[in-house]
């Protein structure tokens, strides 16, 4: 597919704007097909879409690529917004702010600041200094201006929009990974080397973490080759009962959190994502984690390495020995799923590698009878 705009792989049978409903998601999320797929700016280059993100509304998707270019995309139409390269700069980790034409993202060359580029415009309002090494992560509060990223250089740097220094730092080692919690009132960070999750109190992170998970005992049961250096992407569930820890290659960490107990750690990946992580060494594109929550808490969606399906994993399911969940559905692609998103808002999925892929369900359920 080296159209440079989008191939339509079939039609879909419901628009991209159907609204997205908990008790409804069940019924569908086994019938997901690839019904549109585009490719990067550089159609004939051997390119890869690093990182997805969907704004707050749902309507639109932005996407990050080794080819130096940032793509925007309307959910509602389907279809390519615009192209914004970032020749000078490069881009990684592209993410909305609470404002719709507002984007934040990495950069890959020149320098590692932050910036934050106005996507009507394409012009940038203000550049973030504070980094020396390459930023791993970056975190937007579910709410309000305050951004938190992390980096090579071992700091965890907390920010607003407002302001181009930062507004503290942490000093950790490998703080490789952060986010929120839906509450915007916990920072998660995942410290590779310790082999182990810090949890702070958002308005008092200064102080010590209020609470430590100890993966190692996990990652001595389920990736003992992989130990402290495979980690790729950590979130919260929506309804705040579970935290991932994904991986690159074994599958992901499902802790309780709450106390980090493993609930399940989900299993049935045939091969690693193909993408590096952050304390990787191997020159593969970069990524952003191949798996995520659906919107409800109850799913994850994953990719399955070199496998030609994307992968189901249902948290009401009970799970096997040891705790391993394994998969419920798979759902049919000929490409590999490198990156992976679910819209917030809408019943639609967007996956990654060199291609940018929309999903829709085969059928929606009819509206019950009153």
């Amino acid at each position: 597919m080296a159209d440079s705009q989008a191939s339509t792989q079939t039609q879909p049978s419901q628009p991209a704007s159907q609204e997205l409903s908990s008790q409804t998601l069940p019924e569908i999320i086994r019938t997901y097909r690839p019904i549109k797929s585009f490719r990067g700016s550089k159609p004939d280059a051997s390119t890869h879409v690093t990182s997805l993100d969907f704004d707050d509304c749902g309507e639109f998707l932005v996407a990050a690529g080794d080819d130096d270019a940032i793509q925007l995309f309307d959910i509602k139409e389907g279809k390519l917004k615009k192209t914004v390269p970032s020749k000078k700069y490069g881009v990684h980790l592209a993410r909305f702010t609470h404002h719709q034409r507002s984007l934040l993202h990495a950069s890959t060359k020149v320098d590692h600041n932050l910036r934050l580029l106005d996507v009507q415009n394409e012009g940038y309002v203000r550049y973030f200094n504070g980094h020396t090494d390459k930023v791993t992560s970056l975190a937007l509060a579910p709410s309000g201006d305050h951004f938190v990223s992390s980096g090579k250089d071992d700091t965890v740097a907390v920010w607003d929009l407002q302001s181009r220094n930062p507004q503290g730092k942490l000093n950790l080692a490998t703080p490789y990974l952060v986010t929120f919690d839906p509450s915007a009132s916990v920072l998660a960070i995942a410290s590779q080397s310790t082999s182990s999750v810090l949890l702070y109190d958002f308005r008092n992170y200064d102080k010590a973490p209020f609470s430590t998970f100890d993966l190692a005992p996990y990652e001595e049961m389920y990736t003992p080759t992989t130990r402290g250096r495979a980690w790729t992407r950590l979130e919260f569930s929506n309804d705040g009962k579970f935290l991932m820890v994904g991986t690159d290659y074994h599958g992901h960490f499902i802790l309780d959190a709450f106390d980090g107990s493993i609930k399940a750690f989900l299993t049935g990946k045939s091969s690693p994502t193909g993408r590096a992580a952050p304390v990787s060494t191997t020159g593969k594109p970069r990524g952003q984690g191949d798996a995520c929550f659906t919107p409800d808490g109850r799913y994850v969606i994953g990719g399955n390495g070199d496998g030609p399906d994307m992968l189901v994993w249902d948290m009401q399911q009970k799970p096997e020995a040891n705790n391993m969940l394994p998969p419920v559905a798979k759902l049919p692609h000929r490409n590999r799923t490198a990156v992976v998103e679910y819209n917030p808002k809408y019943n639609m999925i967007a996956s990654a590698d060199q291609d940018t892929v929309f999903w829709l369900p085969d059928e929606l359920p009819k509206p019950s009878e009153k």
